[in-house]
């Protein structure tokens, strides 16, 4: 599988999400939408042929999720900024605000473990990044 068919195949799913994130015509909830991404980065990881693509294709998949993320949050965020953020302060507070349970919490503490390394977490262990 190419780009393209990555593509034409989670297209579908990610137009979703924005909308599903949007506040406004012009304006998307970009802590819903790094939740959405980061949880299902997360779920294609953990099961990429429930997915539908094959394990050795995780990395088109996570090129087509990093240009989305960049057309919604800025060219600078990916996938890994995603998760960043949601182990920072500010991420925290977004996920209490948008009442994420506390097994969600733990998926994407999870993630951002496996993705960022015990660099990316506090010295504690409780997932929060000093900022």
């Amino acid at each position: 599988m190419d780009i393209e068919e990555v593509r034409r195949r989670f297209d579908p799913a990610v137009n979703e999400i924005i909308d599903s994130c949007r506040i406004t015509e012009d304006f998307v909830d970009k802590d819903r939408f790094r939740v959405y991404i980061a949880t299902i980065w997360g779920n294609a990881v953990l099961d990429p042929e429930k997915s539908g693509i094959e394990e050795s294709e995780l990395s088109i998949l996570h090129d087509f999720f990093n240009e989305e993320i960049s057309k919604v949050l800025g060219s600078d965020q990916t996938i890994t900024s995603c998760y960043e953020y949601l182990i920072s302060k500010a991420g925290e507070d977004c996920l209490s605000r948008l009442q994420v349970s506390q097994q969600h919490k733990d998926f994407i503490h999870y993630f951002a473990r496996l993705i960022l390394g015990s660099d990316g977490l506090s010295p504690d262990g409780s997932g929060m990044k000093s900022n």
